[in-house]
């Protein structure tokens, strides 16, 4: 019965004043906002560095060398391994992937030269199928052809429709003339701004000195498919001991959280945004406290009067809780709508890629409610603490 009372005491004391519940919820939708950015901005540096690993290349493992700690590093593995792995038991198909963005200067008429990241890779290979080029595989079969990604940003002046991919379509990468003969949709991430995708042939012209003059012989990744009657985890474990100690082999799964971790534990990157999300807690804590002391001050009266016939202390804590929890869901509506209207946003200038899923929303929604509880719990001290006779 009390729970009932203090919940209706609750919602007339918050929608009494529908102005005033305006400007007290805009302060806490502040804090929602600022918690949503900060938290999109760090999924979109988890997601926007494995995106080709998660999203466009369909394989159930992945191998790199041991020395290889995150996608967008440098060291490589031979391409042997990738060979040798193909007889291994329950594997369907093991392919090389090439990745190149330190000696990849692009540079396109009247702009200046910059690094982009070059893939090379069989476009034709069921593998790569999500990067839609295989209706472009005999385009790009042909000497000193690319793809390019229409995400990457504007500074590289590459084409975004097949227009400007007609009227334009040459370029030069390192001092070499390349053709653009097709597009396709990746995404920039927190290491590359630019990506375009070629042929392993075509690969090994522009970047002849890797592999000591054998560009080919040095893969960045190797990426297995396993037949559909076998086991990842255990086609993985057959792998690691077949190839040695000197290559690390995951499956997709595994590879795709130790590259988050990275990025999460490894770099400061992860932490700042981290932070930031706290200091939005921090901030809207201090917010929703004010709202809810100023509006305990208001009723101060009302609530002592409730506190001398001898209501118990759990139904002013019931009060309070109510109150603060119908602030944080009512506070959490608009600025998920304000937060997921800046994520579309973001995609569409930047490139980078911001969503919220049920998980991540869940995340602030459950910070939002812990914030203006803990506010509510902190306001009611005074009230607790009081003698009655004193509150008049």
């Amino acid at each position: 019965m009390h729970l009932f009372l203090a919940a209706k005491l609750a919602w007339s004391n918050t929608t009494a004043d529908m102005q005033r519940l305006l400007v007290r919820c805009s302060g806490v939708t502040f804090a929602v906002v600022l918690m949503f950015m900060q938290t999109g901005f760090r999924n979109a540096l988890f997601d926007s560095n494995v995106r080709i690993m998660e999203e466009k290349i369909t394989a159930d493992i992945v191998i790199r060398i041991k020395s290889r700690f995150m996608l967008s590093s440098g060291q490589q593995m031979p391409l042997q391994d990738v060979i040798t792995a193909r007889s291994c038991e329950g594997v369907a198909a093991a392919e090389p992937v090439y990745i190149e963005n330190v000696l990849s200067d692009f540079h396109r008429v009247g702009l200046a030269s910059r690094k982009i990241r070059v893939l090379g890779f069989d476009p034709s290979d069921p593998l790569f199928e999500n990067f839609g080029l295989k209706p472009l595989a005999d385009k790009l079969n042909q000497p000193m052809t690319a793809a390019v990604d229409v995400k990457s940003k504007s500074m590289f002046g590459l084409p975004v429709n097949k227009n400007e991919l007609a009227e334009q379509p040459f370029a030069e990468l390192v001092n070499k003339k390349l053709e653009l003969v097709g597009l396709f949709q990746c995404g920039i991430n927190f290491s590359n701004d630019g990506t375009i995708a070629m042929t392993p042939e075509n690969f090994a012209k522009y970047f002849s000195v890797r592999g000591g003059g054998k560009p080919l012989s040095k893969v960045d990744y190797g990426v297995v498919k396993c037949h559909p009657d076998a086991n990842p985890d255990v086609v993985a474990h057959r792998l690691q001991r077949m190839l040695g100690p000197h290559l690390i082999v995951q499956t997709h799964a595994d590879f795709l959280k130790s590259e988050r971790n990275f990025w999460g534990k490894n770099t400061p990157i992860g932490l700042i945004f981290w932070v930031g999300t706290m200091i939005g807690f921090v901030v809207g804590l201090i917010i929703c406290y004010q709202v809810l002391a100023t509006d305990i001050g208001d009723h101060m009266g009302e609530f002592a009067t409730l506190k001398a016939m001898g209501y118990p202390t759990s139904f002013f804590t019931s009060v309070v809780v109510v109150q603060a929890l119908l602030l944080s869901l009512i506070s959490f509506v608009p600025g998920f709508l304000i937060a997921l209207t800046a994520f579309n946003i973001i995609n569409i200038s930047s490139g980078l890629i911001m969503f919220l899923n049920v998980q991540r929303t869940a995340l602030v929604l459950g910070l939002t409610v812990a914030m203006c509880v803990i506010s509510g719990v902190i306001a009611l001290r005074r009230l607790l603490s009081a003698d009655p006779a004193s509150l008049f």
